[in-house]
């Protein structure tokens, strides 16, 4: 029996002829084994930054001391503070204290960078409290301190 236009062999050719779907479709494949398409291209890291977050630091201005025989305590109020006490850093030098709050929003700082007279750096210290810093500035002579910056000329 001859295959003639209605025949099931005929519309089989029409279905897979070359401008069909499946023709494209398995065209590709048999590019690719014959290495006529072009490899796939890898990625390449074009370059990476890493940008800092710049949070606004506000100073804080309100705290206040007493003078005790042999430390001065400084109390600055933070409340909250003490819920995350790790968020507190302070920095002793010769005549100086720099103390930092990191925060969600912005960082608090209390520096005084020239104390009435002379400390003990190794030996000053800090307590978080829940409401509050309280630090501890152990003095190198035992002299009384009337202020707690020392006074402009």
């Amino acid at each position: 029996m001859e295959a003639g236009p209605t025949s099931p062999d005929s519309n089989a050719e029409k279905r897979f002829s070359t401008n069909s779907y499946h023709y494209w479709h398995n065209h590709e494949k048999d590019k690719a084994a014959a290495g006529d398409v072009a490899p796939k291209a890898t990625p390449q890291l074009v370059g990476t930054s890493v940008e800092a977050v710049v949070k606004p630091t506000r100073n804080i201005t309100k705290y206040s001391f007493a003078d005790g025989k042999k430390a001065v305590k400084v109390y600055v109020d933070l409340p909250g503070v003490g819920a995350a006490p790790d968020t507190v850093r302070v920095e002793f030098g010769e005549a100086s204290f720099d103390m930092r709050v990191r925060g969600e929003a912005e960082d608090q700082r209390l520096c005084i960078p020239e104390l009435k007279e002379a400390i003990l750096p190794t030996d000053s210290s800090f307590v978080v409290k829940p409401d509050s810093v309280v630090i501890s500035l152990v003095k190198k002579e035992l002299t009384s301190w009337f202020e707690l910056k020392k006074s402009k000329p």
